[in-house]
């Protein structure tokens, strides 16, 4: 439970809006009435905007990288902001980037642990990533469903001795379930998944706002335009830009 053990930092972190991006031109190759609907306009879309919570404890985020003969190489970072990161999901996504692609004889391990308790309230063996890049970890697939208003920390670790945790590479965040505000469904609604991760960050909510941004990016993959909005929230809140044009997430 050494990795685990993480100093709380004061550390606000306050996200810009990057500016829209220049629409390109539409196509006028599809005559009028087409069956073929045209691709939403990405470069018309509103970036999403993280705007940090009224409330909420600051937490610091711990990401880890080793170089050795007995780790091989790991660099890991958790996508979490330097406080504790909202959501209104009992089961929310957990993503985490993997620079390189593991080598050695190392394993993962995911661990979620509650601010009141000793024991993990989960410590799991996660399947090796095929190669680096965007990774996620769906705690419902795992059983796993967060109390309102508690704290959890949730860490990946790579793991070159289980004898050993010293030697652990550790990405750690938080993140805490609250309510969801009285107007997001309506805000939802007519933001439409465009709109989703613009109205979530707005709110203040992290977890759901990432998830809305990656899962608009699943569904036009070829969209460069969503992939440089959301890199431009990632890197403004200290996190790898990068992650957002990684083309490994399922």
């Amino acid at each position: 439970m050494l990795r685990l053990a993480i100093a709380s930092l004061a550390i606000t972190v306050a996200v810009a809006s990057p500016a829209a991006l220049a629409a390109e031109e539409p196509s006028s190759g599809s005559p009028p009435g087409s069956a073929s609907a045209s691709p939403p306009d990405a470069s018309a879309a509103t970036a999403p905007v993280y705007r940090l919570p009224k409330v909420g404890k600051p937490r610091g985020r711990i990401g880890g990288g080793r170089r050795g003969p007995i780790a091989g190489v790991a660099e890991v970072r958790a996508l979490v902001p330097d406080h504790v990161g909202q959501t209104t999901s009992a089961h929310p996504s957990l993503y985490w980037y993997l620079a390189e692609p593991l080598s050695g004889d190392v394993i993962l391990e995911l661990t979620v642990v509650d601010e009141t308790s000793i024991d993990p309230m989960l410590d799991r063996r996660l399947e090796r990533p095929a190669g680096a890049g965007l990774q996620r970890v769906r705690l419902s697939d795992l059983g796993v469903s967060l109390e309102p208003g508690e704290e959890y920390q949730w860490s990946v670790a790579v793991v070159p001795d289980p004898q050993d945790h010293s030697k652990d590479v550790v990405a750690s965040g938080w993140v805490q379930r609250v309510p969801a505000p009285d107007a997001l469904a309506g805000q939802l609604a007519a933001a439409g998944p465009e709109g989703a991760a613009s109205v979530y960050g707005e709110a203040g909510l992290w977890y759901d706002m990432l998830d809305a941004a990656f899962e608009r990016i699943r569904a036009n993959p070829e969209s460069e335009a969503y992939r440089q909005q959301l890199a431009a929230v990632l890197e403004q809140a200290g996190l790898p830009a990068e992650a957002a044009g990684s083309r490994t997430l399922r």
